[in-house]
């Protein structure tokens, strides 16, 4: 079986593939290929869950770690995410306020893609990441965050945009790919640093989805802000994540 190595650049996402997994080294996490397993990214796509979830009242977050759940354990696939970082520029699907976006990425014959259906009338099938970022925030010129940049992963603490120019260089947005059960930007951070906040080192590592977090994500994703008791809301989820 191979296996790709990466971090990956969006010149590389864009090559033409071939059937293989990909390894996440600095996760130590293998992304299938599900081509061999008979599936293809637009059943994944079209089978996310949209109804459970409120699209237009979830944080991107939540339905990034449900949805890597379910692809779990509806179709035995692990997952990706790829987290965007914003600088002031702003693409056909963002908002001003926000300061990041996160969605789930599959591998097919070897290719990364990202699937986001959180927004269907922009958004109606599995996008490239370099097309995903071009939409999200209009620009494809993204440094990814890698193995030298703290400086740079130690400003997601401050949960606002990214400066466009750094030592790094000039660039209208950054991002990291992460394994499917790091849930926040926070979560990326503290295992990218090895540190909180406040400078207190942490050995936080996510091997798997954890459950409380899981929780967490689908009474926010699963109600509007005014919508449900906090016991129907564990109720609701228990049901649906099979956790009862």
């Amino acid at each position: 079986m191979r296996k790709f190595f990466c971090s990956l650049g969006l010149a590389l996402l864009s090559l033409p593939s071939f059937a293989q997994d990909i390894f996440l080294n600095e996760y130590n996490y293998t992304v299938p290929d599900i081509a061999r397993r008979g599936i293809t990214k637009e059943q994944i796509f079209n089978g996310l869950e949209r109804n459970f979830i409120k699209l237009g009242d979830s944080i991107c977050s939540n339905r990034a770690l449900i949805w890597a759940f379910d692809m779990k354990r509806h179709w035995g696939v692990d997952s990706a995410k790829i987290f965007l970082f914003y600088t002031e520029k702003r693409g056909e699907v963002s908002d001003k306020t926000w300061w990041y976006h996160v969605a789930p990425l599959v591998n097919e014959n070897g290719t990364l893609w990202v699937v986001d259906a959180g927004f269907p009338r922009f958004v109606p099938r599995p996008l490239l990441p370099q097309q995903w970022l071009k939409k999200f925030a209009a620009s494809e010129n993204c440094k990814e965050l890698k193995a030298g940049d703290d400086d740079l992963v130690a400003q997601i603490f401050d949960r606002q945009q990214f400066p466009s120019r750094t030592r790094h260089g000039e660039y209208d947005c950054y991002y990291r790919i992460a394994s499917a059960p790091y849930w926040t930007p926070s979560a990326i951070a503290r295992n990218f640093l090895g540190r909180e906040r406040n400078g207190a080192p942490v050995d936080f590592v996510r091997e798997r989805i954890n459950t409380g977090e899981l929780m967490q994500a689908c009474m926010e994703a699963s109600t509007t802000a005014f919508g449900g008791l906090f016991v129907n809301k564990r109720r609701k989820c228990q049901g649906y994540l099979g956790l009862e």
